[in-house]
């Protein structure tokens, strides 16, 4: 039922007003979920990495894109219309519930983005993101939580709403106070006292470790 695309870096899997009509699994690599202010400032509403769903929102209605998707590497996708994900559903109802889980991580996601920006400064607002990052794409090691990506200080604005100046000054704090550190990489590694001061515990936080997707398991690139 489903169509295999390989994307590379940089490149738009879709523009916000673009037709939705298919539903996406990431497979490999990750992906960019953002919008596009009136101002032209990007706003990154967050990362899909493998067995991550989007695009479900076709199953409701007839609509476009609200927002846009790129790959930040080379990511390979599994791509299914609109009508047969609907047959899928309704074969298998694990599907369906699977479905209704996935928006309500969604919704709750953008509920603590929204609490975020009304409620905490900019330091709290780092930390927070920072945290739920760790504990969703984050990789175990002696030092901390290391992201697997790697985030540019624009990247952490776009999340948090704050300029490049405000978050360089906040990450440098963060530094200072041992909250973060950073690997050979650029890449974060975050912190126990981090984690534990945004609630967030480190217990089992560390990702499961998944197969490829059966249907790549030829990795062929599909058009």
């Amino acid at each position: 039922m489903t169509k295999k695309l390989t994307y590379k870096k940089g490149e738009m899997l879709f523009q916000e007003g673009d037709p939705a009509t298919t539903v996406f699994l990431v497979t490999e690599g990750m992906v960019k979920l953002f919008k596009i202010s009136e101002e032209g400032k990007e706003i990154i509403l967050g990362f899909l990495t493998p067995h991550d769903l989007f695009g479900e929102e076709v199953l409701f209605a007839e609509s476009t894109r609200s927002l846009s998707a790129v790959a930040m590497d080379t990511a390979r996708l599994c791509v299914c219309t609109k009508s047969d994900f609907e047959a899928l559903i309704r074969q298998e109802p694990a599907v369906a519930m699977k479905v209704i889980q996935t928006l309500g991580e969604k919704l709750t996601q953008a509920t603590a983005q929204v609490v975020d920006l009304a409620l905490h400064d900019v330091k709290h607002r780092v930390m927070h993101v920072l945290g739920r990052l760790a504990n969703a794409y984050g990789t175990e090691t002696p030092r901390g939580l290391s992201l697997d990506f790697r985030l540019t200080h624009e990247d952490i604005g776009a999340l948090v709403g704050a300029s490049r100046v405000m978050i360089t000054h906040v990450l440098q704090k963060l530094r200072q106070t041992g909250y973060i550190a950073t690997d050979g990489r650029s890449r974060f590694i975050i912190r126990t006292p981090l984690l534990q001061g945004t609630h967030m515990g480190v217990e089992g936080t560390t990702p499961a470790t998944y197969s490829l997707c059966p249907c790549f398991t030829d990795r062929q690139t599909v058009s």
